[in-house]
């Protein structure tokens, strides 16, 4: 959403340059940060788990190899 990430760079900047935040653009700021550490551990998880399966599906597969021998 365009409008999010424009704010969010706003505020952004406004916090970089040591300038004074409104209470209301700070608590944003802030609940946006958890929502995206959130996002971010969410995004790690499915990829190790993806790692996993790829894994899982390459053993397998060495495995059905062997038996077929």
């Amino acid at each position: 959403d365009y409008n999010y990430y424009k704010i969010k760079m706003l505020l952004a900047k406004k916090d970089s340059d040591e300038q004074v935040l409104l209470a209301e653009d700070q608590a944003w700021m802030e609940s946006i940060s958890d929502s995206d550490k959130e996002i971010n551990a969410n995004m790690v998880f499915m990829a190790q788990f993806e790692k996993v399966l790829s894994n899982s599906d390459e053993s397998s597969s060495a495995a059905e190899e062997t038996i077929a021998e």
